[in-house]
Formats: structure tokens, C-alpha cells, sequence
């Protein structure tokens, strides 16, 4: 205000300072000028176009929006890197959030196998979650559907090249930024949970808290409801049904109630979950939780699933070494620890025969993904001590074998890759020659040759008629 008390107006054009004062003090303190702060009129069209996407926003949306304001100033002095640091941020703890009110425990059932599941027990934990990890899971889980994901995985890859997070050379654009600000904002920060998502906590909530047997209305009830619910959700309900049916804590009520319920959630899953199921119970054995053993082999019988029970060592241990695998490619120094999981998955496969079914497609997706890598310049973002390890791989696949690498290009988190990295894309030309030369039937090499006639759209053909009619004797399309 001036002196009488009139509200002056600010220009966004005043925000944005000519950048020759900011680099003419760099200059004099003896600092780098180059690639730190954009260009004057980079952070104009900032300053312009930014107040018509707040405008659009509702005032209780910003009013504790302080990432915004903090965006504002970071690309007001010209820090686009920091700008985009701000609202990733955001968008994490969003995420978080959702993760907390779908239910922590069936969060955590999704993003964690093995023996460090037992590590992550609240929302405390869940900074201990990569943010690929997380991004990975909502999408399992359906708190991001699969279009938000690939924009969102795209701002992260981003994220991790360009913000401030790391060191880099490149520059993030004016309009680029905005486009990802309005991205995280509308898909994510300001998307509440869905409906799907809320009653699966609920149905949780109710196992736990319910102090008496379920009549036979409320279990009718459940059974309809089950049949309502997407396949990631039946998965992850009867994993965590399993794992408190397990647990020594548990009550006897809340253990009937499961066994009325958890038939019908059985009949609904796939086979690969309850093999997964079979190889925790599996576990229980080797490590003589006796306890643990009994109920799980009880649960398998009251859903009548003691089939899936036996499954061999040679399942169980490439189960293990996927996980192992995919927590290796995620996490930090991936191309040192790829290596050794790697080797000693070779070490249970030595032709194609010795692939289980059971594990067949999401080892050839995991290896896959580590074979195409992260789309990044240093090694072309793949292990060079595992990259002829992962072609000795796909070089041993029968055609079954290869037809799952086919789907397996369609995953989101590897299409995704496919979609935005040209590196990544002349690693599967690669994958692809490879399994040209071992493939037998006919119609599979047409399809083979149908993706390396095109490559750089390779990731889009599944969207095409004539790929779909081409792959309709291999493959059955959703």
C-alpha cells in the first residue's frame, strides 16, 4: 500500500528481474553464470501465463498451497530446477496421503516383497519408499490410473535429470514447466481418492474391528461386492487377509470372519497370487515359524487352495530373485547390484525349459526392464556387466517365452520408458534381433518383424488394428 492506503497493483512482469543483475553478481563473487538461472524472457512467460492457472484453481486449493508459493520465487530468480523440485515434493507427499487412506498395510503388501515387508509398518515408514517405488504401486493400486502414471513417471525422470536434485547441464523451458506444474497439480495434488479405493479400506477397518461372527446377510453382501472390485484390488485384499489371518496377534473372531470371507476373494484372483500366497507358506517352513505355518496351511485349506501349496524350490527361489531383481534396478548403484541377482537367476536357467510357467512372465518382464534400462546417457543407462547376462537370457526363451516379452512391452513402467527414451528403444531393437534368431513359428517372427520395422513406435502398437489382428493368434487383448 502507498501512503494512502491504496492497494498497489504488482505486474507478474515485475516478478522477473533482467537476469543480467543476477549474473553480473555471480560474476563479481567469482561464480558460474552458465545454465544457472534462465533467461529474462524464459521467466516472463512464467510471470505472464502463471496467474491465469492459479486463477483457475479454487481459493481453498491455495490457500495452503505454500509449494506454490515457493515455485513463484524459485522461478521468479530464474531457478526452474528448484521450481520443479517444489512441486515434485508435493506430489510425493500427496501421494503418501493416499497410500495412508487407502489402508498402510495394503500399500505396504504392494510395494515390498520378501523379508524386508516386516521392516514398513505405518505412514512413518513411507519415506522409505523409492519414488519410483511409490509411483509403481498407486498405479498397482489404482490410485493413479494409467495415463496419469506415464505423465507423472515422465516429470519424475525428468525430475531426477534436470531439477535440482542432481547435477546437470541441461535447461528446463518456460512453457515445459508450466505443462508439468499443471500435471502434478490437477492429476495429482488436487485428485481426491477415489471411490473403489476408500471401501477397500473400509473393508479392512471392518475385519479389524468388528468384535462378532458376520451373519450370513453381511457375508452375501461382501461376496457381491468382491465381484465389483478390479483385479489389483481382489490381489491385494487377499494378500492382506492372508497376512492378518497369519499373524499370531490375531483374535479368533477376527480369523472366522475371515475364513467366511476370503473364498470369495480366492476365487477372483489369479494364479500368480496365490502361487505367491504358496511360496510365503513356503517360507514359513524353511524358517520354522510354526505357528505361521499351520494357519497358512489352514487358510489354503478353507479356500480350498492346498494345490498351490507345494510349490518347487526352483518357483520359490526365482520368486525370490525377481523381487530381488526389481528392488536391485530401482534402487541406488542398480548397475553393481544387478549383476549378482542376475547371475544367480542363470544359475536356476539354463534353457528355456527351466523357467517355470509360474514365474515366466514376470521375470521376462523384470529382466526386460533392466535390459532396456532407465533411458539415461552414462552406459546408456544399463549395467555393462549385466547386459550380456540379460541377452543370454532372452537368447535361451522358447516361443512362449518370447510372446510374454512381446506383452511385456506394453507394461506401463516399461512403455513408458519406451515412449520417451530413444536410448531405450535401440535397446529393445536389440532384445527383439535376439529373439528373432531363437524364434520358431511363423506368425511369431511376423510379429517380431512387425515391431522392428518400426521400432521408434514399437511401444504404440498395441493401439494398432493391424497388430492386434496380427497377434490375435498368440495373444488375447484386453
Amino acid at each position: 500500500m502507498n501512503d494512502s492506503n491504496e492497494i498497489q497493483l504488482i505486474q507478474p512482469s515485475e516478478l522477473a528481474a533482467d537476469t543480467s543483475l543476477f549474473t553480473d553478481y555471480l560474476s563479481q563473487l567469482g561464480l558460474p553464470i552458465d545454465n544457472v538461472i534462465a533467461t529474462t524472457e524464459e521467466r516472463n512467460l512464467i510471470a505472464t501465463n502463471l496467474p491465469s492457472f492459479l486463477q483457475s484453481l479454487a481459493p481453498e486449493q491455495l490457500q495452503e498451497a505454500r509449494y506454490l508459493s515457493k515455485f513463484v520465487g524459485a522461478t521468479a530468480i530464474g531457478l526452474f530446477d528448484a521450481g520443479l523440485n517444489y512441486v515434485w515434493n508435493e506430489v510425493v507427499l500427496n501421494l503418501r496421503k493416499k497410500a495412508s487412506i487407502y489402508g498402510i498395510d495394503l500399500f505396504f503388501d504392494a510395494a515390498v516383497g520378501g523379508s524386508k515387508r516386516t521392516s514398513y509398518r505405518d505412514e512413518d515408514d513411507l519415506p522409505g519408499l523409492k519414488d519410483s517405488v511409490l509411483l509403481n504401486t498407486c498405479l498397482k493400486l489404482e490410485l493413479l490410473s494409467e495415463v496419469v502414471y506415464r505423465k507423472i513417471d515422465h516429470i519424475l525422470t525428468m525430475r531426477n535429470e534436470l531439477a535440482a536434485s542432481h547435477p546437470c547441464v541441461e535447461s528446463i523451458g518456460a512453457f515445459e514447466l508450466l505443462g508439468w506444474l499443471q500435471t502434478c497439480v490437477k492429476d495429482v495434488i488436487n485428485d481426491a481418492p477415489s471411490d473403489s479405493a476408500i471401501r477397500i479400506k473400509a473393508i479392512i477397518y471392518n475385519l479389524r474391528s468388528h468384535n462378532s461372527v458376520f451373519d450370513q446377510a453381511s457375508v452375501t453382501s461382501f461376496v457381491n461386492g468382491v465381484q465389483n472390485l478390479s483385479t489389483p484390488h481382489v490381489h491385494n485384499l487377499l494378500i492382506t487377509m492372508f497376512s492378518m489371518y497369519v499373524d499370531p496377534q490375531s483374535c479368533q473372531i477376527l480369523r472366522k470372519n475371515i475364513s467366511l470371507l476370503s473364498p470369495s476373494i480366492w476365487v477372483c484372483a489369479e494364479s500368480r497370487v496365490k502361487y505367491k500366497i504358496g511360496a510365503r507358506i513356503e517360507g514359513y517352513r524353511t524358517n520354522l515359524h510354526n505357528e505361521r505355518l499351520a494357519r497358512g496351511t489352514e487358510f489354503l485349506e478353507i479356500v480350498d487352495g492346498l494345490s498351490f501349496e507345494t510349490l518347487s524350490t526352483r518357483i520359490i527361489q526365482l520368486s525370490i530373485l525377481n523381487a530381488e531383481l526389481v528392488e536391485a534396478h530401482r534402487g541406488r548403484d542398480n548397475f553393481y547390484n544387478e549383476p549378482p541377482v542376475m547371475e544367480k537367476i542363470l544359475a536356476y536357467c539354463k534353457r528355456s525349459s527351466d523357467i517355470p510357467v509360474e514365474i515366466l512372465p514376470q521375470l521376462v518382464k523384470t529382466v526386460l526392464a533392466c535390459r532396456i534400462g532407465r533411458g539415461l546417457s552414462y552406459c546408456k543407462g544399463v549395467s555393462q556387466s549385466g547386459l550380456p547376462m540379460y541377452d543370454k537370457f532372452f537368447g535361451m526363451l522358447d516361443d512362449d517365452g518370447i510372446i510374454h516379452l512381446v506383452i511385456s512391452l506394453f507394461d506401463p513402467g516399461i512403455n513408458s520408458k519406451l515412449g520417451y527414451s530413444k536410448i531405450c528403444r535401440e535397446h529393445l531393437k536389440a532384445v527383439l534381433m535376439i529373439s528373432r534368431n531363437v524364434a520358431i513359428g511363423g506368425r511369431l517372427i511376423e510379429v517380431i518383424d512387425y515391431l522392428l520395422a518400426d521400432i521408434e513406435n514399437a511401444h504404440r502398437a498395441s493401439s494398432q488394428r493391424e497388430f492386434k489382428e496380427l497377434t490375435r493368434p498368440l495373444i488375447t487383448w484386453n
